[in-house]
């Protein structure tokens, strides 16, 4: 008793330190196990962060903001199909009846106001190589920097905008594009290259439907990091003009056509006048035409939320707390040794809820950083259809960590408190 006495005295007053060291090396007594645990971890984090960070974008693309509100106008019956641009004319043309009764709305304004219409080229002459296709978004040039959603400011410095007009090498009016990165690195195209695309989606309005071929020039690059960084912005006069040449039946036509207002009301006032006045367009705001969007998988996206996500998170701890309980059940011996050595039942409960904590805070945050890594500096980012370019917030690096030692603890509280109760005198008697 003299001796259990002193051995428990020193223990009350050993370093932490001496914890971590015998935490270390209970660890490495079976470096596969607790590679495989550790694997685990890092798996669970990966598809945690991925699937959680997609889930809040989708959520913000469809959440309402209250001031500086994106208002957009198609055609009501077909998505994504182009209508006539004449269609939005009388909302910006000074002294039309609907210009008229929108400026009367505090937060319109008749310049904060861009088309976009669609297409896709390829560099390949015979149009059979999907890595040498790009799109190009036609839209007005000087208000590529302000009305395009997503886009950072300083990503396109408004001082590249003449050159979309005036590109200083083809000078082919219009014919100037500003193109991301990504894309370009792909393409294997530097700013300044003069190219002859040939288009996917239009065609020459004669019997033969040959593919409509465009003159382009590369007057700016979209950094890397933006969400925009894989596809490239035209000027829409000079692609219309084309159109108009080849008797394209798209000539004349715009997919969508975008307002910027100033806040929420001003917004509702907006679309209910556009509405009035045209019958045949849509106008909402943008987080309303998202959420119409993936509408569709509304019930997806649920199923991800509030059963998928927790799913993984269950399966993670028991599949923790299984593997702490075989490592419990295999140091029976060695515990009721510990409790003769003088270890308190506290101190083999924080034992093992130590290799816990360690394995799952270490073994998520490489996941974190790992995924975090991937996602924004190699990958560029994840693209989901018309959603490009979704980075990982850097909450994800504290996330790993966070629920790496969340699961660790909860998989392992049942076996450590086994651990705790361990009996010395049954222990030694099945080993006699």
């Amino acid at each position: 008793q003299g001796n259990g006495g002193f051995v428990r005295w020193v223990l009350k007053r050993v370093h932490p330190m001496r914890f971590l060291v015998l935490i270390l090396k209970n660890l490495r007594r079976n470096p596969i196990r607790t590679f495989l645990t550790a694997l685990a971890v890092v798996a669970f984090v990966v598809v945690f962060s991925l699937i959680v960070s997609v889930l809040l974008e989708l959520e913000g693309y469809q959440s309402e903001k209250d001031r500086d509100i994106m208002v957009v106008i198609s055609d009501r019956f077909r998505i994504m199909m182009p209508f006539d641009r004449s269609r939005v004319d009388p909302i910006t043309t000074s002294g039309s009846l609907l210009n008229q009764q929108l400026s009367r709305i505090p937060g319109f304004r008749a310049d904060r106001f861009t088309v976009w219409h669609f297409a896709q080229f390829s560099l390949d002459p015979a149009m059979k190589d999907p890595d040498q296709t790009f799109f190009l978004l036609a839209t007005i040039p000087d208000m590529v920097p302000t009305m395009t959603d997503g886009l950072r400011p300083g990503e396109v410095d408004p001082r590249v905008i003449p050159l979309m007009r005036n590109p200083p090498r083809s000078h082919v009016p219009g014919a100037g594009v500003v193109m991301g990165a990504k894309r370009m690195r792909k393409l294997g195209l530097k700013v300044g290259d003069v190219l002859r695309a040939r288009s996917v989606t239009h065609r020459e309005g004669d019997a033969f439907r040959r593919p409509i071929e465009l003159h382009i020039e590369i007057v700016a690059e979209i950094p890397i990091t933006s969400r925009w960084n894989d596809v490239g912005f035209i000027d829409y006069d000079y692609f219309d003009r084309v159109l108009e040449d080849k008797n394209n039946e798209y000539a004349g036509r715009i997919h969508y056509a975008w307002l910027r207002v100033a806040d929420k009301e001003s917004a509702e006032q907006v679309c209910r006048l556009v509405e009035k006045y045209d019958r045949e367009i849509r106008c909402e705001t943008a987080a309303t035409a998202y959420r119409r969007f993936l509408e569709p998988l509304r019930d997806l996206l649920w199923g991800v939320k509030y059963l998928l996500v927790p799913a993984i998170v269950v399966v993670m701890a028991v599949i923790l707390a299984n593997t702490f309980s075989i490592t419990v059940r295999e140091r029976t011996t060695e515990m009721a040794v510990l409790k003769v050595l003088g270890f308190s039942s506290r101190q083999i409960l924080t034992l093992v809820l130590g290799e816990a904590a360690l394995v799952g805070g270490l073994s998520g945050f490489t996941g974190s950083v790992v995924i975090y890594g991937t996602i924004n500096w190699i990958v560029k980012g994840i693209n989901l259809g018309d959603i490009t370019g979704i980075a990982l917030s850097a909450a994800v690096l504290w996330w790993g960590p966070v629920l790496g030692l969340i699961t660790a603890l909860a998989g392992s509280i049942v076996p450590a408190w086994a651990a705790r109760n361990v009996r010395v005198s049954d222990v030694f008697a099945s080993v006699a």
